[in-house]
């Protein structure tokens, strides 16, 4: 049987080992997201005969599995995804797999018993790089509106986010948070996140910028390359108070940190309506199609 443990910082080089031959585009394999979501035992971890398997259990929800990865692409998935379901019917829990995508749904199609079906509210949405830097164009002529709003209004800063701002990054989330509804997809756990992904900041790679207006952060963000052409934006948060504050963020990250790569990957909307209005408006040049791996009935 497989043996899970609990996702920790120094399973960081285990998970590339894994996860580099993949090339994956999408954000739940990086270790900064198992990390950051992980916490408390949500994440666990197995490695078991060339697989790694993923584990994942958030509240009263029965667990589900991230599709394992094996070492190559090439190698025998059909038995590792056999292991993992193994596992599964062992302990109770129905066979249920999330976040395929790209080669891995490739690799899950040869698995006999099992059918893909679509996850929109998981689908990763992906930016040209340059679109979100020059937001040149008529389509996007609103968010120029509203980042030269936010530049006449008010006395801002753009500064680095440093583990040292974790305080102050709270601040602004606890603003953010009072005027959600907690029960929203994501949010729950969401503190604990940004606090794993601030202290760990360093050993992750991750960037983190900031707007300061009159000297106090009114909002932040933070992102990493997850290869050579894509960076992934993990967290965004603002004052929503502030006109044209997010737009204005958004731009300014790419612009300090990200301008060496192609694309920029801002994650899924889970569904949320508001936040899928607000993804599509900056217009995507795609999104990277997710999947759940299901038994037939």
């Amino acid at each position: 049987m497989l043996q899970f443990r609990p996702i920790a910082p120094e399973m960081r080089e285990l998970v590339l080992r894994y996860t580099a031959p993949w090339r994956l585009s999408s954000s739940e394999y990086t270790f900064t997201n198992l990390l950051m979501w992980g916490t408390d035992g949500r994440i666990k971890l197995a490695e078991a005969d060339g697989a790694l398997f993923f584990l994942l259990q958030y509240g009263k929800q029965e667990p589900f599995q991230f599709a394992p990865l094996t070492l190559s692409p090439a190698a025998d998935y059909a038995r590792a995804v056999a292991a993992a379901e193994a596992y599964c019917v062992q302990n109770g829990i129905t066979p249920l797999f999330k976040a395929i995508s790209g080669p891995i749904a490739d690799a899950f199609k040869q698995c006999e018993g099992y059918e893909l079906i679509e996850d929109r509210d998981n689908h990763d949405y992906i930016y040209r790089m340059e679109d979100l830097l020059t937001l040149k164009g008529k389509k996007l002529h609103a968010k120029r509106n509203h980042i030269n709003q936010f530049r006449a209004r008010y006395d801002y800063e753009y500064v680095k986010v440093t583990p040292d701002m974790l305080d102050e990054c709270m601040e602004v989330y606890c603003a953010w948070i009072a005027c959600k509804d907690v029960f929203e997809p994501g949010v729950l756990g969401e503190m604990e996140a940004i606090r794993q992904i601030l202290t760990h900041m360093e050993l992750l790679g991750v960037k983190g910028g900031g707007v300061r207006v009159d000297g106090k952060l009114v909002a932040f963000t933070l992102g990493e390359k997850i290869n050579d052409e894509m960076a992934v934006i993990h967290i965004e948060k603002a004052d929503a108070s502030m006109p044209g504050l997010y737009s204005f963020i958004n731009q300014q990250f790419v612009e300090h940190e990200f301008t060496d790569v192609t694309f920029i990957n801002r994650e899924e909307d889970m569904g949320i309506e508001g936040l899928r209005r607000a993804k599509l408006s900056y217009y995507p040049v795609t999104l990277l199609e997710k999947f759940e791996g299901r038994r037939k009935s």
